[in-house]
């Protein structure tokens, strides 16, 4: 039990202070504006439609998977206060800062967008093997689970890369992100 607190204490300080203050740290010190850099202040029609876009989109995908793969359907959004938190909240909104909102745009300024949204791509499914190694025994069982596994969320990166860029806002990539992680958790089969 003290583990699972002080885990649910921890992970979002370590995400916060490995993640995102290192960004808005680089950002000041090279004097730029952060929320525009972020793409966190653009156009609120293009991030609303995109966001809306993007959140349907990943709901549909995620029911229609989990009804093609599992053989019952049980949504239960009951979700408790460290799930939103850390995997809902935190995960949307400091990954897609950290990995399009900064990684993308500083690759993509020496490389192609699509150069930088594979290698980008390929770092998003690198930081997720602590998380799919530590829960194991309720994520992936078998090397074709984590290749299933690898391969979604790559090209879940892929299309949050390709998001970012058709929007020109970051809000749609975190809504889409914050959405998957939502239906990952409520949708048990």
């Amino acid at each position: 039990m003290k583990g699972v607190i002080f885990s649910d204490v921890f992970d979002p300080i370590w995400k916060i202070t490995v993640w995102l203050l290192p960004v808005i740290a680089i950002l000041k010190a090279e004097k730029t504006p952060i929320f525009a850099y972020l793409k966190l202040n653009s156009s609120k029609n293009a991030a609303i439609l995109w966001s809306t876009l993007g959140i349907s989109f990943i709901a549909s995908y995620n029911i229609l998977m989990h009804i093609l793969f599992y053989s019952s359907l049980v949504f239960s959004p009951w979700l408790t206060f460290t799930q939103w938190l850390n995997t809902v909240f935190m995960a949307g909104l400091v990954e897609e800062t950290l990995f399009r909102g900064y990684f993308l745009q500083k690759i993509k300024a020496r490389f192609s967008f699509w150069k930088a949204n594979l290698f980008v791509s390929f770092l998003f499914v690198s930081i997720h093997f602590p998380i799919w190694y530590m829960n194991a025994d309720k994520i992936a069982h078998t090397v074709v689970a984590w290749s299933q596994l690898s391969t979604f969320i790559f090209g879940f990166s892929l299309l949050q890369g390709w998001l970012f860029r058709k929007s020109n806002s970051l809000w749609p990539c975190i809504m889409m992100h914050m959405m998957n992680n939502f239906m990952a958790l409520a949708l048990v089969g």
